[in-house]
């Protein structure tokens, strides 16, 4: 079964919206990796990296927010 996540078309897809759509649908297809940004994508996939090792793959356990956007907050 496969659901699909709608972003809306207003607003680019990020970091984030990848997350909530793996969170939710425990899936992300090629269109949507596709649209991310270079550096949501980089990041994505490390997070996706350590989660399967670390996380046993509990989806709960993804970082909602990016890293990179939690730096720039604290500058």
């Amino acid at each position: 079964m496969f659901l699909k996540y709608e972003v809306n078309t207003m607003s680019e897809y990020r970091y984030e919206d990848a997350v909530k759509q793996l969170q939710e649908s425990g899936a992300i297809g090629l269109v949507d990796l596709k649209s991310l940004p270079h550096d949501d994508l980089v990041e994505l996939f490390e997070e996706i990296k350590v989660w399967c090792l670390y996380a046993s793959g509990k989806t709960d356990k993804l970082p909602k927010e990016s890293k990179k956007k939690k730096k720039k907050k604290k500058d």
